[in-house]
């Protein structure tokens, strides 16, 4: 209902424009229930059905945020582009492919469509601290242990938030022109830095100067993750205007916010 009503808002506010609409929501992860997992499937129906019931947004172009780390988290040789076979080995991973699927079934009738995978964030954001880099800083200023589940050789691309948000709208430029209604167009968002969480935790602690308590353990949810996700971003192959913000500096904002704000 609450969708609905800010549709209807956004189809008088856009009128006789091109708007573009971006779903960027979703707070679940892979150790998650199954039920906060499908709630966010849920979520997202909800949004496909409110902004095709307005005549007047038919035609925008709606931008979904997708998990790299998930629909690639089953996916074979890494590592992976843009065009990648999806394929995950979690639930998670497996909402968020339904959900693309969905975009590109549902959507496409009535709008353009862009798929933006995204690798793993972090930066100061509110809310909950997220994401292994955000809560290796808030270890590093609190000095509360942190319980880390998979092994240290994992790789990931971590990209700063900011640097994810202007991404998207730099390939949402590039792919404008050539999004249409039979194809949606997909890219890969992120820093083409892959770190280890070994070489990470180096980083935090050479750019905290403090020592990271970290404990090792082996959970349920290992099982879950892959070890090897490295990727190469879209914007390297299109050769887009980027240049992504260092590992160490990204760390350095991120814990310079945590460390001067009421935590």
């Amino acid at each position: 209902m609450v969708l609905h009503r800010l549709a209807e808002k956004f189809a008088i506010f856009s009128k006789e424009s091109e708007p573009t609409i971006i779903w960027a929501a979703g707070a679940q992860g892979v150790s998650d229930s199954q039920k906060g997992i499908s709630l966010e499937l849920d979520s997202f129906q909800d949004f496909v059905n409110a902004i095709s019931s307005f005549d007047a947004l038919h035609g925008a172009t709606v931008a979904i945020v997708s998990s790299a780390g998930g629909v690639y988290s089953g996916s074979p040789t890494p590592p992976f582009n843009f065009k990648s076979q999806v394929n995950a080995i979690n639930q998670y991973g497996l909402n968020k492919i339904e959900i693309e699927h969905l975009a590109a079934s549902r959507l496409l009738e009535f709008f353009k469509v862009e798929i933006a995978r995204v690798t793993n964030l972090y930066g100061p954001w509110r809310g909950p601290r997220q994401g292994l880099i955000n809560r290796l800083c808030t270890a590093a200023a609190t000095r509360v242990p942190l319980q880390i589940y998979v092994p240290l050789d994992t790789v990931r691309d971590y990209i700063y938030v900011d640097d994810a948000a202007k991404l998207v709208l730099l390939e949402l430029e590039f792919t404008q022109s050539s999004l249409h209604t039979e194809q949606a167009s997909v890219s890969l968002i992120g820093s083409g830095e892959n770190s280890s969480i070994g070489m990470v935790i180096n980083t935090v602690i050479h750019v905290t100067h403090r020592k990271v308590p970290v404990t090792m353990a082996r959970l349920a949810a290992t099982q879950l993750q892959t070890r090897d996700l490295r990727m190469r971003p879209s914007w390297i192959d299109r050769g887009l205007p980027f240049a992504p913000m260092p590992l160490a500096q990204g760390v350095k904002r991120l814990f310079d916010s945590l460390v001067t704000i009421p935590r």
